[in-house]
């Protein structure tokens, strides 16, 4: 029996390996996965000397190692695992992951092989001993050193997919010293489950890769695929009953609210009857959300944390001409307003350090968030009814973005070394620390109604006096005046604000 082994770089719940491993054993293979998990900043960490050779140890009579990469981020440990593996065991290795499949050709310098697209049927061929040029999307390099990207496949129908849960019986934590059988070690940590109901994302986002994957599966079958609600279920039924920390789930769709009110409601009866733990979020675009698929949501009775919606620029400009993401502010307020009167918590991303905004650009952001809270402001409802997530705008190659600041030299040529594989998007490091973030945290305590919210919100409207929001954003005052977080009063105040 071939035996694969499916490293995990990312968090335990990662989807890519949980497809792939699920669907070779269903095809007879041996499949082991090895988590090595990295949240936030420690993606960046590469690992020790002994986990690398209690890795390579383990791997010596596996017939393929498979190897996920969810973000450029992960680029340095990638390398380093494959360069150390390629030293000390047999096998071959093949690397997968969506920066892989916007980029193949570049990805195969590290590896193998790679795959150009889905892993399931391309994963099951080559353990098969599939000659290579007949395995679609599978991309290698010939003895004279050419490298050669074989044509796509049909991208496959999901409900024919066997359920892709974590791996328990031959799950695998990674640790400075050893492999601990996940079977009887399940992670305390492991206390969220994320699946997946819809795979895909209609929008066309110039920072983000999706915008990439669009034109990589074109006329490959259909790019939104949904799985029937009974087989979301089944999944999750499975993660209630096998992990004993479970305390919450997040549906992790683009944009849960692409179903139809139909299908929306046939998943939450079912959720709520099966499952019925709490869901920390659900994510929608704006323009999907209606009056009568929030009151399903609502009916449904399903405790939600948040309704995770991405705004990203509150400038008409930006959001059209630079992201690529159309802006109506007047539809986004008038849903918004009917979201928080139902007393849904709702959590917003937006995103800053943008070269292309202008000093008009955020004071028209500023106005906005003026006007959601005074919208919120109206409604008696829960504390923090919205709450506003800062990300530092970050390029990723295979993006119309990337190659726009490229072209207009907003970054160097090194930048991949230099800043994707340093730091994240979501992060506090002293650059960081700037007018729009600061903002967003007067924006957020405001919300809260707690302490300190009378002084934000004072704040804020001092900065509605156009020629001092404009002073400002052209010295950047927060910036410069970010040593005084020394002082120990003001440490406190700003550590109170969630500031620091």
């Amino acid at each position: 029996m071939k035996h694969a082994v499916l490293i995990n770089n990312s968090h335990i719940e990662n989807f890519s390996v949980r497809n792939i491993g699920s669907y070779l054993k269903s095809k007879g293979f041996k499949v082991s996965t090895v988590h090595y998990e990295g949240r936030k900043d420690n993606v960046f960490n590469l690992l020790p000397q002994q986990s690398l050779q209690t890795l390579a140890d383990y791997c010596k009579e596996c017939d393929l190692v498979g190897l996920t990469l969810l973000t450029t981020h992960l680029l340095n440990r990638s390398i380093q695992i494959t360069r150390f593996l390629k030293q000390n065991i047999k096998a071959k290795i093949i690397w997968g992951g969506v920066p892989v499949i916007c980029d193949p050709e570049y990805y195969l310098q590290f590896a193998d092989y790679v795959c150009a697209g889905e892993g399931e049927l391309l994963m099951a061929q080559l353990l098969e001993g599939k000659p290579f040029k007949e395995i679609k999307g599978l991309g290698y390099t010939l003895d004279s050193g050419k490298p050669v990207i074989n044509p796509l496949p049909d991208l496959i129908d999901l409900n024919q997919m066997p359920i892709p849960h974590i791996d328990l019986n031959d799950g695998y934590v990674l640790d400075t010293t050893s492999l601990t059988p996940m079977k009887n070690h399940i992670p305390k940590s492991l206390t969220t489950y994320s699946v997946l109901s819809v795979r895909g994302c209609p929008h066309n986002c110039s920072y983000c890769l999706n915008s990439r994957l669009m034109n990589v599966f074109l006329k490959k079958g259909k790019y939104i695929r949904k799985i029937d609600p009974p087989k979301v279920i089944k999944e999750l039924e499975w993660a209630k009953k096998n992990i004993p920390h479970l305390k919450r789930i997040i549906i992790d769709d683009d944009d849960f609210f692409l179903r139809s009110e139909k299908e929306m409601k046939e998943l939450l009866d079912l959720y709520m009857d099966k499952i019925n733990l709490p869901v920390f979020y659900l994510q929608a675009h704006i323009k999907h959300i209606t009056r009568k698929k929030l009151r399903i949501l609502k009916q449904s009775r399903i405790q939600l944390r948040y309704l995770k919606i991405g705004l990203q620029s509150a400038s008409t400009r930006i959001s059209r001409d630079i992201f690529n993401r159309p802006l109506d502010k007047k539809v986004f307020l008038k849903k918004m307003e009917f979201i928080i009167s139902g007393n849904v918590r709702i959590m917003i991303d937006v995103i800053s350090d943008n070269p292309y905004e202008t000093k008009e650009d955020k004071y028209e952001a500023l106005l906005f968030y003026h006007e959601m809270i005074k919208i919120v402001m109206k409604y008696p409802v829960v504390n923090l009814p919205i709450k506003m997530y800062d990300h530092k705008l970050m390029y990723y190659p295979g993006s119309k973005l990337f190659d726009r600041v490229i072209k207009d030299r907003h970054i160097p040529q090194n930048y991949v070394d230099e800043v994707l594989l340093k730091r994240n998007t979501l992060r506090r490091h002293e650059e960081d620390i700037d007018n729009d973030a600061f903002i967003v945290a007067l924006f957020n305590i405001v919300m809260q109604k707690k302490k300190y919210y009378k002084i934000a919100w004072v704040l804020l409207k001092l900065m509605r006096i156009k020629p001092f929001f404009y002073f400002m954003v052209r010295f950047n005052i927060v910036k410069r005046f970010s040593f005084l977080r020394s002082v120990p009063f003001i440490k406190r105040v700003l550590y109170k604000m969630n500031f620091i």
